[in-house]
């Protein structure tokens, strides 16, 4: 089989957040690794690449590097006062012009695009991407039997660049969702009236795909009601490789964790920095401290000076998931805020499924109730979640009076690796081509 995969074609500077490449990385990879298929892997050249294997390093991939025009990045823009400014100081006209009337035509788009007259600009930017990556010499010539695409948090428009392809290529599409764009559970991400037009977008998209494939079972849920595809359940666990360095005992310190972005604005981040103060404030077995690994590191550090809890917080920024692993066995408590939201979506957050992995206990910091996160938790014997801070610091009390924490690791849970499901997923898809 021959794949062209677009797990990397994202058109904004950052590259796609370490979680989505490793979904994407360790299938793709097994593909080639166990199925011996030949995957050509579109990156979006001079954008950040943070998957698990540097520069694609460890994996049987061929990775093609795609310089996207300027023009379709997303993001990139400066503010249009500063460009209005500059053009003026310069007395560059010609320029001038040409700015103001893309503003007009950008504020037009978005006109036309919240009545679904027109594309959104990702959208819009999103199918040019996919016109011109088939132009491109790296793929003449070549046949391929399908596009994969992994599609995540904040990379939707993949669909189109995916969708694009497929018609320009004459070739089926592979989705693989890591979430629902129009049923993401961040609550303000879109009006009532934004989020009909992206399911709107949503589900035309994936009409044109031959299987999709979700890791829970919600989203499942509403495919089976929205699209007339198979639908395949897949892992949702972070990956953890087997090779990874194991984690240290730490014997004379308590170690909270938490890793990923911070959302300052959020309960579940105040709820954890109000549990550390609590923590501290109360008479504890030994010291302890809350280590962190999130996108901004200076507005944490500001958020545990206004909680007067620095001396308890330890900040740091993404590392790479082989030394986050290292990291969370090492910690003697995962702590994941916000695994419920006011939709009451019965979603699990990536993390709880890596985290879970570890055998360490897992806390879960919600305002609003998640009973499958609970049901979770409970299954593996694998912590607490509770919407009470108050509830949450006698048990976090109690864990660092337990010697047992302080004396060997606790084994790992038994939870199937995604490369372990993503070879039958492969066979499955190789069944439906041959079928069409």
């Amino acid at each position: 089989m021959k794949v062209l995969a677009l797990t990397h074609a994202h058109l904004d500077t950052e590259g796609l957040s370490p979680v989505s490449c490793e979904r994407a990385d360790s299938i793709a990879g097994t593909w080639a690794g166990k199925l011996g298929w030949e995957v050509d892997v579109v990156h979006t050249a001079g954008t950040r690449w943070r998957g698990i294997w540097p520069n694609g390093e460890g994996l049987k991939i061929n990775i093609l590097n795609i310089q996207a025009p300027h023009s379709y990045m997303l993001g990139t823009r400066p503010l249009f006062t500063a460009e209005l400014k500059a053009y003026l100081e310069k007395r560059k006209l010609a320029g001038l012009a040409s700015l103001v009337g893309s503003r007009i035509a950008s504020r037009a788009r978005h006109t036309l695009a919240v009545s679904n007259l027109a594309l959104p600009a990702d959208l819009a930017a999103a199918g040019k991407w996919g016109r011109y990556i088939a132009r491109q010499p790296e793929l003449a010539g070549k046949k391929y039997d399908f596009i994969f695409v992994c599609v995540g948090y904040g990379d939707e428009y993949l669909l189109q660049t995916a969708h694009v392809l497929s018609r320009l290529l004459h070739i089926p599409t592979i989705t693989d969702l890591r979430d629902l764009w129009s049923e993401h559970h961040e609550p303000a991400r879109f009006t009532d009236k934004q989020r009909k037009q992206v399911r709107r977008h949503e589900v035309k998209l994936l009409a044109n795909t031959a299987l999709i494939s979700v890791p829970q079972k919600h989203m499942k849920h509403l495919l089976d009601k929205w699209v007339n595809k198979p639908v395949y359940m897949l892992s949702h666990s972070a990956y953890a490789d087997k090779v990874w360095h194991e984690g240290r005992v730490t014997h004379n310190e308590f170690i909270m964790l938490y890793a990923g972005k911070l959302y300052a604005g959020g309960p579940g981040i105040k709820m954890l920095l109000e549990l550390v103060k609590q923590l501290a404030q109360a008479q504890q077995a030994r010291p302890f401290r809350c280590r962190f690994f999130v996108d901004d590191v200076k507005k944490l550090q500001e958020l545990a000076a206004d909680y007067d809890i620095t001396k308890y917080v330890e900040a740091n920024a993404w590392i790479a998931p082989g030394e986050l692993w290292t990291q969370m066995r090492s910690a003697h408590l995962l702590v994941i805020p916000d695994p419920g939201v006011a939709e009451h979506y019965p979603v699990l957050p990536t993390k709880t499924f890596q985290y879970a992995y570890t055998g360490r206990q897992i806390l879960g910091l919600l305002e609003f109730a998640n009973p499958i996160m609970q049901e979770f938790l409970q299954e593996h014997n694998a912590g607490m979640a509770t919407t009470k801070v108050s509830d949450a610091v006698p048990w976090v009390s109690a864990m660092m009076s337990d010697e047992t924490l302080y004396k060997e690791l606790p084994p790992l849970r038994r939870m199937p690796f995604r490369e372990e499901l993503a070879e039958a997923y492969g066979r499955e898809i190789q069944g439906i081509i041959a079928g069409k």
